[in-house]
């Protein structure tokens, strides 16, 4: 998938997976975001809001990519 649009990371992410998600739906915005602090790593998703954490970094990296490329939630819109 090609855009040019561009979020912005959080503080403390390092890493960023587009899910399958925002690949369908081309929303640059739907993604799991690896973040490191104090030797401990973590994932969240931005779609479903899962999350993981450890400290062993390939394992929280491989989980984080493996739930993006299944994850084809939405984060529910926000009330106006």
């Amino acid at each position: 998938m090609s855009t040019s649009t561009q979020t912005t990371w959080a503080e403390g992410t390092t890493a960023r997976y587009l899910t399958l998600a925002a690949e369908i739906l081309r929303d640059p915005t739907l993604t799991v975001d690896v973040t490191e602090r104090d030797w401990v790593y973590a994932y969240t998703c931005r779609g479903c809001g899962d999350q993981a954490s450890g400290y062993l970094k390939k394992v929280i990296h491989r989980g984080a990519q493996q739930h993006a490329e299944k994850c084809r939630a939405m984060p529910r819109p926000s009330t106006v």
